[in-house]
């Protein structure tokens, strides 16, 4: 067995172990990002229902609200999260 055979050996577990360790770090930030993301798109939303807006004009105004409170809590949230998070707000509120 060569040395670079033995070295690669040697480091697998703990390479194995690190990929995991970060994968589920990962994992776990992005449920706490899209939490507070919910928790503002709910908040947002429930100011917003009773607006004299029409539904695209909420929609677009909770998108610019929850957008702006992301950032200054200092979440880099995607358009398309924020979408979500207000599509499942309206939900949550109308049921």
């Amino acid at each position: 067995m060569s040395i670079f055979k033995k070295i690669a050996n040697f480091f697998n577990p703990l390479i194995r172990w690190l990929k995991n360790f970060f994968k589920e770090l990962f994992a776990r930030l992005c449920e706490e990002a899209f939490a507070e993301i919910m928790k503002i798109a709910l908040s947002v939303v429930t100011e917003l229902v009773n607006s004299d807006l029409s539904n695209e004009g909420k929609r677009k105004e909770a998108f610019i609200r929850i957008k702006q409170l992301a950032v200054v809590k200092g979440i880099e949230a995607k358009d398309h999260l924020i979408n979500i998070a207000i599509e499942m707000a309206v939900a949550k509120i109308k049921f």
